[in-house]
């Protein structure tokens, strides 16, 4: 039995090689983390090793609950299911060997295989845009292809927390926000023992009511099959926007003035509101329409819906507005903007400025040929 716990340990380390990062490894006693490339000779000796910790992928999500007791575990879990459920993002469900752990792996390849071209140009776009805003504030003369990495990295790290501010915590029960703001965090390794509760953290098909203590190693499961996250490639950018905006971008830019207003009116976006596209409308929902109507002019976020609803929908007639590639029907567009705009409301979201339209928007051409003339 324990030979299988082994075989499948091996397996799911493989699983973590094939990103191709040497992500680094340690246990209580050693000095320092050391990376799995070093510890090839001892390959065997690290699947058994029963007390390790991990460092968490620059691809790879971790939601770790922190709580007093299981039950006010179990409510946070079935929040943070249902907040993850509704971006449609699989998780990789686990017991810590006390709480809960939830995995969510990010796919490379996955703009590559559904959106080739759009993808890349998404991908191009940000990085420039992070260029100029970060390392223009901080005034850095040199920006690198590793400095570009990093601050890719640390902006897809920053977005877990736009859904964990949108889940009601307590101090009985909260997420580990730290993992996602730390450039390097340890996780405790699948199929390791937790040394408190000598439980050891074991895959979880389903949530269980009550809690799951695997007190010993052959009875730790691992996924016959680890889910991945490929979203779309327009959901992306915007959570990526948001996350950059909210979280990431520098001290210096608190203070600059957003846009330009006149009576209460910013008159690119009111050429916006007038105007139908064929590409860019979920963005223009949630980056500008929603938090203009919302946050500038001060509407409520049921009338702003529908504003916006009955916008999406002259665009909607031209092309249909899709969602994971399927066409969007009213229903699901107009439940869409709904959350959309309780969002809004929630983070106070103020739209791009018009030179953040220029940055964020400025690959979809028949927008920028409508804001432009600003």
């Amino acid at each position: 039995m324990f030979d299988n716990y082994v075989k499948e340990r091996e397996r799911y380390f493989r699983f973590l090689l094939s990103f191709g990062y040497d992500f680094q490894v340690w246990q209580e006693g050693w000095l320092r983390w050391e990376n799995v490339a070093n510890l090839q000779h001892r390959f065997d000796e690290l699947i058994r090793n029963i007390h390790i910790h991990r460092e968490i992928l620059p691809h790879e999500w971790v939601f770790d609950i922190d709580a007093s007791d299981w039950n006010s575990c179990y409510e946070l879990a079935v929040k943070l299911e249902e907040k993850l459920n509704e971006f449609k993002i699989p998780f990789n469900r686990w017991t810590s060997g006390r709480l809960l752990h939830y995995h969510v792996f990010f796919d490379q390849n996955g703009f590559q295989k559904d959106e080739v071209q759009k993808g890349k140009k998404v991908m191009k776009e940000l990085k420039a845009v992070l260029k100029f805003h970060f390392f223009g504030a901080l005034k850095k003369t040199e920006f690198t292809i590793e400095d570009a990495r990093q601050l890719e990295a640390q902006t897809h790290r920053a977005i877990p927390l736009l859904f964990i501010n949108e889940i009601p915590q307590s101090e009985s029960a909260k997420i580990d926000t730290l993992k996602f703001k730390s450039s390097k965090a340890l996780i405790r390794f699948e199929g390791s023992i937790n040394e408190k509760t000598g439980a050891y953290k074991s895959y979880l098909a389903e949530l269980p009511k009550e809690q799951p203590l695997v007190k010993a190693s052959w009875k730790a499961e691992f996924p016959t099959e680890v889910k991945l996250w490929k979203p779309d490639v327009e959901d992306y950018y915007t959570l990526f926007v948001l996350a950059y905006e909210k979280f990431v971008k520098p001290e210096e830019f608190k203070n600059i003035k957003i846009f330009k207003t006149k009576g209460n009116k910013v008159r690119w976006i009111e050429r916006i509101l007038n105007s139908t596209f064929t590409d860019g409308r979920k963005r223009l929902i949630d980056l500008v329409i929603l938090p203009y109507l919302i946050n500038v002019k001060g509407i409520s976020p049921e009338e702003a819906s529908q504003i916006a609803l009955d916008w999406a929908l002259k665009n909607h007639e031209i092309s249909p507005i899709t969602l994971d590639g399927r066409r969007m029907t009213l229903s699901s567009l107009s439940n869409y903007i709904k959350y959309r705009a309780k969002r809004v409301a929630q983070i106070k979201l103020k739209p791009l400025s018009y030179e953040g339209m220029r940055k964020w928007l400025g690959d979809v051409e028949e927008i920028w040929e409508v804001v432009k003339n600003e």
